[in-house]
């Protein structure tokens, strides 16, 4: 009887396995598919490669307002449409990566791009996650004393 049980849990544990396997790989398909966006080039006419692979990076750096979850590169809101319209124009003026950063972040906020500065404003989404992870190790160290 304990050799059925023992087959049992090991299945199930294969099982489960499987799925998390399966579930990695769709993942990783579906984060792959998303990074490989193709632009019209002649929406967006540049006279150097520079200037065109400045845009295109800041593109993928900058954040959509409305699809929080997506850059501009990746976004089709009117938003995303104009913000890149925006970009593009400022890229043709001549500025740079961090002038056209700020302009935005002044008009957005640091919500507009990933990977927002360290300031007070921004310390629960910077320390916020060691935070909960040393608390979470605590809380599991009290009960586990407290149990054995």
């Amino acid at each position: 009887m304990k050799e059925c049980g023992k087959k049992n849990f090991l299945n199930i544990l294969m099982n489960k396995l499987i799925l998390f396997l399966l579930f990695i790989i769709c993942s990783l398909q579906v984060s792959v598919e998303e990074g490989q966006v193709n632009f019209d080039k002649d929406a967006y006419p540049f006279t150097s490669e520079t200037k065109e692979s400045l845009f295109y990076s800041l593109l993928n750096e900058l954040r959509c307002p409305k699809c929080q979850s997506s850059n501009l590169a990746g976004s089709n809101s009117p938003i995303s449409n104009d913000l890149k319209r925006e970009v593009y124009e400022l890229v043709v003026e001549g500025k740079s990566s961090r002038q056209i950063k700020d302009h935005l972040v002044d008009r957005y906020g640091n919500f507009i791009i990933y990977n927002p500065p360290i300031e007070p404003a921004t310390y629960a989404l910077w320390f916020g996650p060691f935070i909960l992870i040393l608390l979470s190790a605590l809380v599991i160290i009290l009960v586990r004393k407290r149990i054995i």
